[in-house]
């Protein structure tokens, strides 16, 4: 049985900086990661643009009311993708896509849970940090690819030696 953690709630948003302001100015809520179309909130949720994260998740933005609806996504994380995904495959869910690595370097698979929810597992951004390194790329190619500051990257592989 393959380790998977929950992680957080990821609303989809249609004005990511209005959202951003709102849960900010309401809850100062801290920032712990900002990608611009992505932010997520320590220890709490993460925003997405919604016309973005449709063209990750489905390769194209979608129109009314397709598969889904629903402007929201579990978010679950695992250091055994290949083995998660051999599961997923077993099961009878409805698969969005499998395996794959998303342009920030980090490897996703997505599904819909019985209501037609987006379910994500992925590994955790650390992991791809350490991935990354351990294929031989230099901090500063895993800063660009992955989004994460330079110090943050630096930490990260800090902490794993």
């Amino acid at each position: 049985m393959p380790n998977i953690q929950y992680s957080m709630v990821v609303l989809f948003v249609e004005d990511i900086d209005k959202s951003k302001k709102f849960y900010q100015d309401l809850f100062s809520l801290e920032i712990e990661h900002d990608f611009g179309e992505n932010i997520s909130f320590k220890n709490a949720f993460s925003l997405w643009q919604k016309k973005r994260a449709e063209e990750i998740i489905f390769k194209s933005e979608r129109e009314g009311s397709s598969n889904t609806n629903k402007n929201v996504e579990l978010y679950f994380e695992s250091e055994e993708m290949e083995v998660v995904w051999e599961k997923i495959q077993k099961s009878s869910v409805e698969i969005i896509h499998g395996l794959k690595e998303e342009p920030w370097g980090q490897r996703t698979l997505r599904f819909f849970d019985p209501d037609h929810f987006i379910v994500e597992v992925a590994e955790p951004l650390d992991h791809v940090v350490f991935r990354m390194a351990k294929a031989g790329a230099s901090e500063a190619e895993i800063s660009h690819k992955t989004q994460l500051s330079p110090q943050k990257v630096r930490d990260l592989l800090k902490e794993a030696n």
